[in-house]
């Protein structure tokens, strides 16, 4: 009977265990089941925290807008010079490396394949690591260039490129953006003969040409412009401006808002200011304005400049003002015997972003007396 009792209470009790035990395992099993989903939850917060990372700096990159500018070098020593760049974009931009390949040996073989130092294009990084041109350590300085800053100097020591030999320099940021330029700076038309190219004003990848066959202006039907500098005060009439693409990494396509503002000696408020804006690249004289449409064809014709070769823009193009509006015709009417202060507004499509800049333009002299005694515009 003991023994009886003592196994019974034995069974009980291994019941009781395996109850406990029962319950521990399922504990464990929603637990595991509770961290699984946790651990989802942090998985899918990471992959989004990544993401967003991912796309801000995407953006930041998109931002990214340096540009060198004109002579592209400057301020040389025994070996080192200056780089001069404008950032025209959102961002402030670092640059991690540049790279200068001799693209036309005529000066000598530095920064070549054949080049025993560099035995390719020049590397030269923050560092200065690297003896790129056999004149000690390659590096910049300064290469940290604030949104906006004008005029910046990146300072490149261990070589120069002014040795007769032609260069491509391509700065590279640290978002992995490229910017690139030709040194010397490629040649721009020149004068040949009748004024044309003499003067032109560079801003952002734009050269804006400003001599006597290069702003003109037509009446009527007239196909054969004349030079806008002095005009007769009445209307309507076109004008013609000649610009060109410098920028050797992408194309422009002008914008629908690019306007011109005429702003006469004697304006006392902004309701005698004239304002006009572009037209169709057909419009050549007040009588066959069409508005103007910067849709790829068919729907649209728009001005469109493609990139500049090594050698220099891709070639000059003329664009009409003549809009009462924007995709307005109308033509451009002065209605008084005045000086005129001429400003562009110019919008545009660049590297696939937009952009803008203001251009402080002309001084033109209107006469009711046009056309004027020789060399004089009373």
């Amino acid at each position: 009977m003991n023994q009886m009792r003592i196994y019974r209470r034995f069974v009980r009790a291994k019941r009781g265990i395996s109850t406990i035990f029962g319950g521990l395992f399922f504990i464990i099993l929603i637990l595991m089941g509770f961290n699984l989903v946790i651990w989802g939850f942090i998985q899918y917060d990471n992959y989004n925290s990544t993401l967003f990372k991912m796309n801000q700096n995407d953006q930041l990159s998109a931002s990214e807008n340096l540009v060198p500018f004109n002579p592209g070098a400057q301020n040389f020593t025994s070996y080192s010079f200056n780089i001069p760049v404008n950032n025209l974009g959102g961002t402030t931009v670092s640059i991690g490396r540049i790279y200068i390949t001799n693209v036309s040996p005529t000066g000598g073989t530095r920064c070549t394949n054949s080049d025993p130092n560099s035995q390719g294009p020049c590397i030269v990084d923050s560092s200065g690591t690297q003896n790129c041109a056999g004149n000690g350590n390659c590096y910049f300085t300064n290469g940290n260039i604030a949104a906006g800053e004008i005029n910046h100097l990146i300072h490149v020591t261990g070589l120069r490129i002014d040795d007769g030999s032609g260069y491509k320099v391509i700065l590279s940021s640290t978002r992995g953006r490229l910017f690139s330029f030709f040194y010397p700076w490629p040649v721009t038309p020149t004068n040949n003969g009748n004024g044309q190219g003499t003067f032109v004003t560079n801003i952002g990848p734009l050269s804006i040409y400003f001599d006597f066959k290069s702003f003109n202006f037509t009446q009527g039907f007239q196909t054969q412009s004349q030079s806008a500098f002095c005009m007769p005060s009445g209307g309507p009439y076109v004008l013609w401006v000649k610009l060109a693409n410098t920028a050797t990494d992408s194309g422009v396509t002008l914008l629908g808002n690019t306007m011109m503002e005429l702003q006469p000696y004697s304006a006392n408020g902004f309701g005698q200011f004239v304002r006009t804006w572009l037209v169709s690249p057909t419009s050549i004289n007040p009588g066959s304005i069409t508005p103007y449409n910067s849709n790829p064809p068919p729907v649209g014709n728009p001005y469109f400049l493609p990139a500049a070769g090594p050698n220099g823009a891709a070639g000059s193009t003329i664009v009409y003002f003549g809009g009462n509006g924007q995709g307005g015709t109308g033509g451009v009417n002065l209605g008084n015997t005045d000086n005129w202060l001429t400003f562009i507004g110019f919008y545009y499509v660049y590297r696939g972003q937009p952009q803008g800049e203001t251009i402080p333009f002309m001084d033109i002299r209107t006469t009711a007396g046009y056309p004027p005694p020789a060399g004089t515009c009373p």
